[in-house]
């Protein structure tokens, strides 16, 4: 037993003759929904079409207040003969619980040709009816909802999959009422789905009480297709590349008018090896995640701050990530805190982390014997041993009144674990993975360059890890210090001085050596 509120739960009970008995919970499944918050839902009906009592499922926005409008989102059943019950129902076809966290009333309707009202109800769509009685149903199911005080009418869209985005685009190129629309697998030209569709001779014969051949005409004038070009709903289409139900030429079809005839925005999801329905998880996440942000951006108005044409972890991506890093007057990576230049922490991994190796800027302010050469502030500090680089953290800490460390073991395994791109190491400098005899080698034409360390490269200067709080540096630049088991000093990282992946463990040399902070409860 479930409701459209409530997951569902196992019961038993006596069945005496046709009765059922008091029935009695013996599962407990999904005990952490106690404790999220529960969202309202109803069974609402209103008049639709030819005057008949049409049903559907009204769910309200998580936070609802009585006496406030909120946006309403249509969520379309497919078939056309499913059915929408009072019952639990979430996946990837219609989020609705995301929408009502949102704050967005969602509407599915039983409209004319669904299952569960009779077989004069399914079959009252059929023989050339098929659109004109389920539009009027669904239209007036939303006036239904704005007559109450609920919706907001300038804040409407639309959304279903096969059947339901079918209805979607009837209902788009109908009325400009509609600020948002997702499609998901659905047809708009008909002639062509007579011939390419698996089905599609039956159905559409059934439904349009005709081949195309018999009245052209009919069909161009069911077809949606046709009124694409007065379309100004922005639409996100998606369409699996092995559909035979629907075939991807429909997608493409409605893609092409919005894309070539009008200054509607438009986005065209394509998911290969998927059939009528989505199977696999990856693709049903992306199709959850791209239609939110598409319905955030045009219904709820939120600010459009992801450019898709920046590709995350590439070089430009991290120069961003840089420029908006925490520097001080003078340009230094750092904070300021109590008048002292300290790291910037940032989140990774669940760890409070500094975003760089410690700078020689900030260990300087330390210890004003630190020296270094003109213009390498923000070069790592290196030349660090463990007992300096843990005074560094307890001045640090007094300093600033937060508590700062060198990484624990536990910690490191986080920190360090699995490579990024290229960063800092003997294998930049190469330009190939060096073995121990061609370090060796290395090492005596290095030694022919200007400065104790001349590998080193100012911190994030290499592609960094992590989202958009990245840390830089994890692979390369100074070898860094960190607290083994028992407190012991063990340096984790890449090197400049070292390869990337030794064949046997390597040691950073002296001058190579220097650390980052993380940030204690």
């Amino acid at each position: 037993y479930s409701t459209a509120s409530s997951p569902e739960q196992w019961y038993h009970a006596d069945l005496n003759g046709t009765a059922l008995g008091e029935g009695t919970q013996f599962t407990d499944l999904n005990p952490s929904f106690k404790d999220k918050k529960k969202f309202r839902a109803e069974v609402v009906s209103w008049k639709g079409a030819n005057g008949d009592t049409v049903e559907g499922l009204l769910y309200y926005p998580l936070d609802y207040q009585e006496g406030e409008r909120y946006p309403l989102m249509l969520a379309i059943h497919g078939g056309p003969s499913g059915t929408d019950f009072d019952a639990w129902s979430e996946s990837w076809a219609s989020p609705k619980i995301l929408l009502s966290q949102r704050g967005a009333f969602v509407l599915k309707v039983n409209y004319h040709g669904s299952a569960g009202y009779g077989l004069e109800w399914v079959e009252s769509i059929c023989c050339g009816k098929y659109y004109d009685l389920e539009r009027v149903d669904i239209e007036n199911g939303v006036d239904y909802v704005i007559e109450r005080g609920l919706a907001d009418p300038d804040r409407l869209g639309t959304m279903g999959w096969s059947n339901g985005a079918i209805l979607t685009t009837e209902l788009v190129t109908r009325s400009h009422r509609y600020k948002v629309a997702s499609a998901g697998a659905g047809d708009v030209e008909w002639i062509s789905d007579w011939a390419n569709v698996m089905f599609g001779a039956s159905f559409d014969n059934y439904y349009f009480g005709k081949a195309p051949y018999e009245d052209p005409e009919l069909y161009i004038r069911k077809s949606p297709y046709f009124r694409l070009k007065d379309d100004t709903t922005p639409t996100i289409l998606f369409t699996g590349t092995d559909d035979v139900n629907v075939p991807p030429s429909q997608s493409w079809s409605h893609f092409r008018v919005l894309q070539q005839a009008t200054q509607t925005p438009v986005k065209f999801v394509v998911f290969p090896g998927e059939p009528h329905g989505l199977r696999t998880y990856p693709h049903q996440k992306r199709k959850v995640d791209e239609e939110m942000a598409w319905i955030d951006r045009y219904l709820f108005q939120k600010p459009d701050t992801k450019n898709e044409a920046l590709k995350e972890d590439s070089p430009l991506d991290a120069a961003l990530t840089l420029n908006e890093a925490a520097r001080n007057e003078q340009g230094h990576y750092g904070r300021m805190l109590s008048g002292v230049l300290v790291p910037e922490i940032v989140s990774y991994r669940g760890l409070q982390v500094a975003r760089f190796e410690v700078t020689r800027a900030q260990f300087h302010a330390f210890d004003s014997g630190y020296r270094y050469e003109v213009g390498t502030d923000d070069y790592p500090a290196n030349g660090i041993t463990f007992d300096r680089a843990q005074q560094y953290c307890r001045w640090l800490s007094e300093k600033t009144g937060e508590t700062f460390g060198l990484p624990s073991a536990d910690q490191a395994s986080k920190l360090y674990a699995g490579g990024g791109a290229a960063e800092n190491t003997l294998d930049y400098w190469a330009g190939y993975s060096p073995n121990l005899d061609d370090q060796a080698r290395l090492r005596l034409a290095i030694a022919k360059l200007h400065g104790s360390a001349p590998l080193l490269r100012p911190v994030g200067a290499f592609l960094g890890r992590g989202g958009s709080e990245k840390v830089f540096d994890l692979g390369g630049n100074v070898s860094e210090w960190t607290i083994a088991e028992g407190g012991e000093p063990k340096l984790k990282g890449g090197s400049a001085d070292l390869p990337a992946k030794p064949k046997t463990e390597l040691v950073a040399a002296e001058n190579y050596r220097g650390f980052r902070v993380v940030k204690g409860e």
